[in-house]
């Protein structure tokens, strides 16, 4: 390795030291591939290391050359010559690897040479330009540094990319002999699909006794219900799996009110999200979650689950001490109305219910959406789970069609903007479970757009109206392949829509 990696790489394996500076700064890992220069946030950098000796794989994705071995670990790495479609270049070409540790996993990147570590403002960072829009280039923002724009690459859109994010729903095996069919689990998300592929992984695995909540304020309310008729934690739930992005309620205090609680702070918490990010996952432990895991790697829940119930069920037989996190004092009391107590029992899937529409949304007309019948060729293969995803879809178009509509020409207000992006989220989590890459792409595109727009950018309505009447047309489309297609140029619309919000 040269003496530029050599020290970035020690810097970084103590890079506490970089990050205790202060606020609204970062650091930043420049590095290149061929004749690019991108970026990386330190944050989520753990090392640079000289190439390894890699280990390919059958049926991997192109991108991803193979894995190797690091102080007892597998890790997978990925090509950015092939995944960004670039021409190979010089005889130095990935001779180094960056070592990325986020979403509770590493994946390394080959790299021609690392450059070093620039402290930068926020203030220096930029909406994601249009080009890299059309080139459907995975890019997060611009960096200007040192008199140069900076590529930051969308690292966790990489490994979305790569990574196979359909849900395993064969059984998974019961080593600890756990009675899986009697063990109680809550379930909370506000995404009807992502409950559904959360239930069918489950399932198959023999936890049949669910309840199912759309929102954190829900199973809050449900619970503290149950506990009351029944007077016994036992008969509340085993586990609690909750989404940290929710309405009303997040996953976030819905942990710090259950492990606030004299009785039920022995409850495991699960929480998961699209991005486990640094930030959220020191979050979740102030809060007291249990174990926190990215929606991409939710195949692993069955063994999660029977983990921390046998944790659970150990420290209540052993201890009687109070919980391990220190929470800080109640906050107010989830207002809302009570939720009518019922007995614990397997529940269907909720059907989607577009959240808090105006008047303007309700009067937005949605056609219905037929189901496709069982055995259709749809995309995830799983026609059961693409007809919950398309009802889904089908609210949140309505409420984002009410909401265009009620803005016209002119840049909503902060509540409607908060509501975009809230919208806006849920989809995109619910198509990354099908999984629908096309719409977990255009989706993000879009955000990016809202967010530019919140920023100062003028509002650009009619790349919004592209993107509402592509999810119009796939909804109940006879051939929905032939409309994902369509992604690139609803696409190509959002990049001029950035452009123009950048002038």
């Amino acid at each position: 390795m040269s003496s530029i990696s050599s020290s970035i790489s020690n810097i970084l394996l103590d890079k506490e030291i970089l990050l205790e500076s202060g606020t609204n700064e970062l650091e930043l890992l420049v590095f290149n591939v061929a004749d690019y220069t991108f970026g990386i946030n330190v944050a989520k950098v753990r090392e640079v290391l000289p190439t390894q000796t890699l280990t390919r794989l059958p049926r991997a994705h192109r991108s991803v050359r193979g894995v190797f071995k690091l102080r007892n670990q597998v890790v997978p790495c990925v090509s950015l010559y092939e995944h960004l479609s670039i021409e190979r270049g010089g005889p130095d070409a990935e001779s180094n690897l960056i070592l990325t540790d986020f979403n509770q996993q590493q994946t390394a990147f080959l790299v021609d040479s690392v450059e070093r570590i620039h402290r930068l403002s926020w203030e220096q960072i930029l909406s994601m330009p249009p080009l890299m829009v059309i080139a459907q280039t995975p890019v997060t923002a611009i960096a200007r540094c040192d008199g140069r724009l900076i590529v930051m690459l969308d690292f966790e859109m990489i490994i979305d990319q790569v990574t196979d994010r359909a849900f395993r729903t064969d059984a998974v095996e019961n080593p600890r002999g756990l009675p899986r069919e009697t063990l109680r689990v809550v379930l909370a998300d506000d995404s009807p699909t992502v409950r559904e592929a959360v239930a069918n992984t489950l399932r198959a695995s023999g936890y049949t006794n669910l309840r199912y909540f759309e929102n954190g304020g829900e199973a809050w309310r449900w619970i503290e219900t149950r506990l009351a008729e029944t007077g016994d934690v036992g008969q509340v739930a085993d586990l609690i799996i909750s989404d940290v992005e929710m309405p009303q309620v997040d996953g976030f205090h819905l942990t710090k009110r259950v492990k606030e609680h004299p009785r039920l702070n022995r409850l495991p918490v699960l929480l998961y999200s699209s991005i486990v990010t640094p930030d959220n996952l020191k979050k979740g432990q102030a809060v007291g979650a249990d174990a926190q895991i990215a929606k991409p790697e939710l195949s692993k829940i069955v063994e999660l689950a029977d983990e921390l119930i046998s944790a659970a069920r150990g420290s209540a037989v052993e201890s009687s001490t109070p919980p391990l996190a220190e929470i800080s004092p109640a906050t107010q009391p989830i207002a809302a109305a009570a939720v009518a107590p019922a007995p614990f029992a397997a529940a269907a899937p909720q059907p989607a219910v577009a959240a808090s529409a105006s008047s303007a949304a309700a009067a937005t007309q949605v056609r219905p959406v037929a189901a496709v019948p069982a055995g259709a060729k749809v995309p995830g293969g799983d026609t059961r789970l693409w007809n919950t995803f398309q009802q889904e879809l089908a609210g949140h178009l309505k409420q984002l069609r009410g909401l265009a509509k009620a803005a016209g020409r002119k840049t909503p207000d902060a509540a409607q903007v908060n509501t975009w992006l809230r919208t806006l989220h849920t989809i995109k989590s619910a198509s990354m479970v099908v999984p629908v890459e096309e719409v977990a792409h255009a989706t993000h595109l879009l955000e990016s757009l809202i967010e530019a727009q919140r920023q100062g950018g003028s509002w650009q309505p009619t790349a919004i109206d592209a993107y509402l009447n592509w999810l119009g047309e796939l909804l109940g489309a006879n051939d929905p392949r032939r409309v994902l297609d369509e992604a690139s140029g609803v696409q190509a619309e959002i990049a001029v829509a950035l452009a123009a919000t950048a002038r």
